[in-house]
């Protein structure tokens, strides 16, 4: 009986389009919780960039008691450094009332073991400096830090590069 007692409560599985309105609404929440604005995904970009056969990213879902209670986003990528493929984890999310029962950790060896599937070797990602619990989270399983300093090139600063 010890056995079934150990056995978690929730499964990782792909997300579905009809998991894209759930996914967006704790999108908006992770947002929330870093002090930020929703982004402008929505449920049919959703569906369009992270499913069919023009993906440009993959999504995983945790589903308890029938009800989708985290997710994970990824993408393939490459690193020069250590001339291997790897993955890109864009977002990590497990609602509140479901945390600290091993589904963040479980979404993130999910995702490690898509990328091994992949002949990948790393996966690497960023947290917010006032996502503290993450921070902790991703500490407390081994995760290196790296002090970067981030950049992206967006709206009118790229139109201008490419003009030029």
């Amino acid at each position: 009986m010890q056995e079934q007692a150990d056995r978690p409560d929730f499964s990782i599985r792909p997300m579905d389009a009809d998991d894209a309105d759930r996914v967006i609404a704790m999108i908006a929440a992770l947002s929330a919780h870093e002090g930020a604005p929703p982004p402008p995904m929505d449920a049919a970009s959703l569906v369009r960039w992270g499913l069919g056969p023009d993906a440009r990213f993959a999504a995983l879902v945790a589903e308890r008691r029938a009800k989708a209670v985290g997710y994970a986003l990824f993408h393939e990528s490459f690193h020069i450094g250590r001339a291997r493929p790897g993955s890109v984890l864009m977002d990590l999310y497990v609602d509140r009332g479901h945390r600290r029962r091993g589904i963040a950790r479980a979404l993130l060896a999910a995702v490690a073991r898509a990328t091994r599937a992949r002949d990948g070797d790393w996966v690497t990602w960023q947290a917010h400096p006032r996502n503290v619990e993450a921070i902790a989270f991703y500490e407390a399983i081994g995760a290196r830090r790296y002090a970067a300093a981030d950049f992206e090139l967006a709206d009118a600063a790229m139109a201008r590069i490419t003009l030029s």
